[in-house]
């Protein structure tokens, strides 16, 4: 049996094979026109939908996922800062950004000198195309996600069910030349997301593949929105007002160590008074965000609004103390 891949932008909607499986989408499908047009915002948001990372990480946001988080944290903001105060705002791992941009709107509306981040470590893919008939997908660091052969598109980072055989091969015959394709690419600079240049090294031709939605890339032109790419563990290069994590701190998928150190490197970067947003969606029949809103005061984090049930490890922040937290960090951070 084989299972055929989704490469073509008019087979976009045929997403389901016969036997009701889903097609795997062509991460290639991502690249937009110039200018973008609402075909290429529509086909974003259904790709984007699809990507995992070799991490395991998908990226599953959507519009109207925080409609009703947003209006709560506004209310904070309003009751906690002057609106003439000039905000620092930081969205973490935001993902194609979407979200951020819609909160920027509410927010940057009623605080006329704020300015917002959106964030994430990973801002574009990379495309790398063997003599026009072999497209490998990798990330910045050149590891291989996804293969494309019409008409097989296969994942690198997970084996194909057993059942197809033909897949399988596929993914065999790929991985022949993921050595090659990495060290090329490592050789490629890019400046900054998007570049849509074209870099050709010998028969290999490798493109930038923007994971920041399209439309927000445009809205980042009005200078009070940035982009930016940053890993969220580590310690912030400034000092922020406002930080949102949400979704962030997954406990199925990271240690609770792991989520501690996040917590308080967010907290690290707060000024005193600051508002820090920290909670999860879970996505069930019927979705729900279940999140912490912490004012920290005096070197410590204090609950001030909970929407949902409350985030699950709201706890780990309740703990933080500024007073015991590690020299070097401190140092880093404000040398920034």
């Amino acid at each position: 049996m084989y299972r055929l891949g989704i490469w073509r932008s008019e087979k976009i909607g045929s997403t389901r094979t016969l036997l009701g499986k889903t097609r795997h989408l062509s991460y290639s499908l991502l690249r937009t026109s110039i200018p973008v047009t609402p075909v290429d915002i529509a086909r974003f948001e259904t790709v984007i939908r699809t990507v995992q990372l070799s991490s395991g990480i998908c990226r599953t946001t959507y519009p109207g996922r925080f409609r009703d988080l947003d209006p709560l944290v506004q209310t904070v903001l309003e009751r906690v800062f002057p609106v003439d105060r000039s905000l620092v705002i930081h969205d973490l791992a935001a993902s194609d950004g979407l979200l951020s941009m819609l909160w920027a709107e509410r927010i940057l509306g009623r605080f006329p000198g704020a300015q917002m981040t959106a964030s994430d470590i990973m801002l574009y893919l990379i495309e790398a195309v063997w003599k026009s008939r072999e497209t490998y997908i990798l990330e910045p660091d050149g590891t291989p996600i996804q293969y494309t052969r019409a008409p097989f598109v296969v994942p690198l980072q997970s084996r194909e069910h057993r059942a197809y055989l033909a897949n399988a091969l596929v993914r065999t015959w790929a991985l022949r030349r993921t050595r090659e394709v990495q060290s090329c690419a490592s050789s490629v600079c890019w400046d900054g997301v998007p570049d849509y240049r074209v870099v050709n090294i010998g028969p290999w031709s490798f493109r930038q593949i923007s994971l920041v939605h399209p439309t927000v890339l445009s809205f980042a032109e009005n200078g009070r929105f940035t982009i930016a790419q940053i890993d969220g563990f580590s310690p912030l290069p400034w000092k922020c007002d406002v930080i949102r994590a949400m979704n962030v701190y997954q406990p199925y998928a990271l240690t609770l160590e792991r989520i501690r150190r996040g917590m308080y490197v967010a907290l690290d970067a707060l000024h005193d008074g600051g508002i820090f947003v920290a909670g999860r969606t879970v996505e069930k029949a019927a979705q729900r965000n279940d999140v912490t809103v912490f004012q920290k005061t005096r070197g410590r984090a204090h609950v001030v609004e909970r929407l949902g049930k409350g985030f699950e490890l709201e706890g780990i922040a309740t703990e933080y103390n500024s007073d015991e937290r590690l020299a070097p960090e401190h140092v880093s951070l404000a040398s920034d």
